[in-house]
């Protein structure tokens, strides 16, 4: 057997990798990142210093008395305890009370994080020292008197009652939204179910978003237009890189600070790949903690027009799922926008094995279609591309694929 680079594996909770075996005689294109270093402290209080689009952080928070820090959850990869505390020197430097700041998790229709997922995202003196809740989008709202078309959008009541907002996030490629963060973090990220529901359900119709895509970008458009009506006086967009630390921080205005964030993500996230895969391996890290997120592993095949797969070639998506299946309180089984598995369009000829240690055949079934084969053991996945293409075979691996942009 031929050992290839190991697939990053466990984001959060095994972070470890996992062994690829493959034949002497198959070709490998190991197709990784573009990529950047991750940010030093003194980087990371640069760029706070250098906010685009409005005043320095320490200036717009002076006798400010009740500050919220709204974070993404831990279904997002970026490591932010780093930015958390420069971010904290600076409120504390202004004259904000520590007893004044508190952190919302921007669950949206997330499971609420507990203590040991708190310490993993904000780092544990955070989690020990500050009131961190969980935001629930069916309790704890607040009606805005804004509509998103025809529904009355309600947002988590102690950010709306807070005098000075700050929101941080990832800025990486969205199936929805184009790049996640900026106004996201707001909505869907602190939002009631009812508003989840209809944002989605328009993405869902074709009638709004898309990978890679901000500028005409319908879905983000729209939930940009609703938050800064209720207002974010200081965004935070980190870019991730592979192995999820802060390569880029753009601070400052919702708008402009995330356009930047995301000129810079596309730069890192580029990959060029062959175009003549017989088999496509498609890692879920660094989302790969659930079996709901899993799908954000097809990035790659939405942010390209011409297939890297041949016609009749092998998709295999392969995910740690460390949490199993996961929860969402739209798209999970039983919840209200979610439909019994079908087979992928976008998928065509291609067939499509998923693999995963953590995941049970019945969690499977409610999320992939019965035409998909799940498997346990990478012998039994090589088995099955011996079968179809014997002892000659190009395969391209694409390790990080929620980040990927290909070229």
């Amino acid at each position: 057997m031929n050992a290839v680079p190991h697939l990053p594996w466990g984001a959060w909770y095994d972070e470890g990798e996992f062994r690829l075996e493959m034949p002497e005689g198959w070709n490998i294109s190991y197709c990784a990142i573009t990529d950047a270093p991750g940010l030093s402290e003194t980087e990371i209080e640069s760029a706070l210093s250098q906010p685009i689009g409005c005043e320095p952080l320490e200036k717009l928070a002076q006798g400010k008395s009740r500050v919220a820090i709204a974070i993404e959850d831990i279904t997002r990869p970026s490591i932010l305890e780093g930015v958390l505390n420069a971010v904290l020197r600076r409120l504390l430097r202004a004259g904000v009370s520590k007893e004044n700041i508190f952190f919302i998790i921007c669950n949206g229709a997330h499971a609420p994080m507990l203590r040991e997922d708190v310490e993993r995202k904000l780092g544990k003196a955070i989690a020990s020292e500050y009131w961190v809740l969980n935001h629930n989008p069916y309790d704890n709202l607040v009606d805005t008197g804004i509509l998103l078309g025809k529904t009355p959008f309600q947002v988590n009541r102690d950010f709306y009652h807070a005098d000075f907002k700050i929101t941080i996030g990832s800025i990486m490629p969205h199936h929805f939204a184009g790049f996640s963060a900026g106004g996201k973090l707001v909505l869907p990220g602190l939002s009631d179910i009812a508003t989840l529901e209809r944002s989605h359900k328009f993405v869902m119709m074709g009638l709004r978003g898309g990978v890679n895509e901000v500028k005409n970008n319908k879905f983000r458009l729209e939930l940009e237009n609703v938050v800064q009506q209720v207002g974010v006086d200081f965004f935070v967009g980190v870019v991730p890189n592979a192995k999820r630390m802060p390569a880029g921080l753009f601070a400052g205005d919702l708008v402009k600070a995330h356009r930047k964030g995301v000129d810079f993500g596309r730069e890192i996230y580029n990959t060029p790949v062959p175009r003549d895969a017989d088999v496509l391996i498609l890692n879920a890290y660094p989302k790969d903690s659930e079996l709901l997120q899993a799908d954000t592993a097809f990035t790659p095949l939405k942010s390209i027009k011409e297939p890297i797969v041949k016609k009749d070639g092998l998709i295999i998506l392969t995910s740690c799922c460390s949490n199993g299946l996961g929860h969402h309180s739209l798209f999970g089984p039983g919840m209200r926008l979610y439909k019994p598995p079908v087979q992928r369009r976008f998928l065509k000829e291609n067939a499509l094995i998923f693999f995963s240690q953590n995941v049970n055949p019945a969690e499977y079934r409610k999320i992939f279609h019965e035409s998909y084969p799940f498997k346990t053991n990478w012998g039994d996945v090589l088995n099955m591309i011996k079968s179809r293409f014997g002892e000659q075979c190009n395969v391209t691996i694409l390790p990080h694929a929620p980040l990927q942009l290909l070229s």
